[in-house]
């Protein structure tokens, strides 16, 4: 089609309308050029709405990108390549889609993620180490020995009053201590402070992989932990000693009173007590079916500890910048 189309055609349509004979009546006859020129554009410009050009393009969905975040991190410049590789684990492992993670020359990383993912890179760039402790073994007391039997970390007000402290006199007790340290229970009282001494029977070198799950049995959040060989055999040891000790302990008659318990600690966290019910299990646990965490954790929690865990600690700590 000539450029010149709709300007001929406008020419034509006028010409025809002033050689039509008028259909209107006498008294209308005034009215008939702005009727006719009323008329004419009208079919002008539905000429122009269907006749499409020749170069007009069908028209296509703009894609918008989604919001992304960057994220900057400070580490050590000698593990920041090992450091950037586990993080990209842990966000592959809690399925964080369109993540990368690059180092600067200072040796910083920058994580960029969708921006729905803040939550995910702040629950995964912890150090991510697991230790898991004979509990009456390793809790210390105000001497700086194992602490007397009533100290846990249910919460229960008559409970830990030997053990839990606050965060200044755990570190002092961890300090006189061989391998000692403070590590906090959010449920505990006071102030939920406590110090373990004694190396760990478990740590990440025992862990072959973690994964999110659901208890069979409630139907809770858990994260399951596979164990390495080694990892099997130390947990087996470390619960069959738990069970005789419980049942050494019991008094005839009684319940699980005289359980004794296995403390799993991330970072400094105490995030499970569980205790090994010596009258169902009097040789312990069998290491071969790995362990599992559970306890408060919500579907959400658990996919992000188990991304945490499944690549190994990082060598360095990271701390946020800006």
């Amino acid at each position: 089609m000539s450029s010149d189309y709709i300007p001929r055609l406008r020419r034509e349509l006028l010409r025809a309308g002033a050689t039509e004979p008028s259909r209107w009546a006498p008294a209308a006859r005034g009215l008939r050029p702005l009727a006719a020129a009323a008329a004419v554009a009208l079919v002008v410009l539905a000429v122009v709405l269907v006749v499409p050009w020749r170069d007009e393009q069908p028209s296509r969905p703009v894609e918008t990108p989604p919001s992304t975040l960057q994220l900057t991190y400070r580490g050590e410049p000698s593990s920041a390549a090992d450091s950037a590789r586990v993080m990209r684990e842990r966000l592959a492992a809690a399925g964080v889609r369109d993540a990368s993670v690059s180092v600067a020359a200072g040796g910083s990383l920058t994580i960029t993620v969708p921006a729905a993912a803040r939550a995910d890179v702040a629950a995964l760039v912890g150090s991510g180490r697991i230790a898991i402790y004979d509990w009456e073994r390793s809790v210390l007391g105000p001497r700086g020995t194992p602490a007397p039997r009533d100290a846990d970390v249910t919460g229960d007000p008559d409970a830990g009053r030997s053990a839990a402290t606050t965060k200044s006199v755990a570190e002092g007790r961890a300090a006189r201590a061989a391998d000692g340290r403070a590590v906090r229970a959010l449920s505990a009282v006071p102030d939920g402070w406590f110090a373990l001494g004694g190396r760990p029977a478990l740590t990440n070198a025992d862990i072959q992989g973690a994964r999110p799950d659901v208890d069979p049995t409630t139907q809770e959040p858990i994260v399951a932990l596979h164990l390495t060989a080694d990892g099997r055999k130390a947990f087996t040891t470390l619960t069959r000693e738990l069970a005789r000790r419980g049942t050494a302990n019991a008094v005839p008659g009684a319940g699980v009173e005289a359980a004794q318990h296995f403390a799993i600690v991330i970072d400094d966290r105490i995030v499970s007590v569980p205790f090994i019910d010596f009258r169902q299990t009097p040789d312990g646990l069998d290491g071969a079916a790995g362990m599992q965490i559970q306890g408060g954790l919500t579907p959400e929690s658990a996919r992000q500890l188990a991304a945490l865990l499944s690549a190994g600690p990082l060598a360095a700590d990271l701390e946020p910048e800006g």
